[in-house]
C-alpha cells in the first residue's frame, strides 16, 4: 500500500514540476515581450513586422528553391496581395475608416483572383 502511495505522490510531484517548469519558461519568454510592447509599442510593432517579413522572405526563398522561378513568382504575388490586403484592412480599422476597410478587403480579393487567373493562363490550364 505504501508503495502505491509513493508512486502516486511521485507522479503528482512530476506533474507539479512539469507545470511549474512550463509556467517559468512561459514567463521567461513572455515577460520581456510584454515589457517591450507596453513601454515602446511603435518599436515593438516594427520589430514584429520585420520578423514577419523575414519569415515570409525565407518561405518564398524555400519555395523558389523547391518549385522553380515561375511558380515562386506567382506564390510571391499571392502572398504580397494577401499581406497588402491585411495591411490595408488593419490600417483602415485603426483609423476608424470602415469604408476603406471594405474597399481594401474587396481589392485584395479581386487582385488575388486576378493573380490566380493569370497563373492558370500561363500554365496552360483553363
Amino acid at each position: 500500500m505504501t508503495l502505491k502511495i509513493k508512486s502516486k505522490l511521485f507522479s503528482f510531484l512530476k506533474l507539479a514540476g512539469f507545470i511549474a517548469a512550463c509556467a517559468a519558461a512561459s514567463f521567461i519568454v513572455i515577460a520581456p515581450l510584454w515589457f517591450f510592447a507596453t513601454k515602446k509599442p511603435g518599436l515593438y510593432s516594427a520589430a514584429v513586422l520585420i520578423a514577419a517579413a523575414i519569415f515570409a522572405a525565407l518561405k518564398v526563398a524555400a519555395r523558389a528553391k523547391k518549385a522553380g522561378a515561375k511558380k515562386s513568382l506567382f506564390f510571391a504575388a499571392k502572398a504580397l496581395t494577401v499581406a497588402a490586403g491585411f495591411f490595408g484592412a488593419a490600417l483602415s480599422l485603426m483609423n476608424w475608416q470602415r469604408i476603406l476597410f471594405l474597399a481594401s478587403v474587396a481589392a485584395a480579393v479581386v487582385l488575388y483572383q486576378v493573380v490566380c487567373r493569370i497563373e492558370k493562363r500561363s500554365s496552360g490550364r483553363r
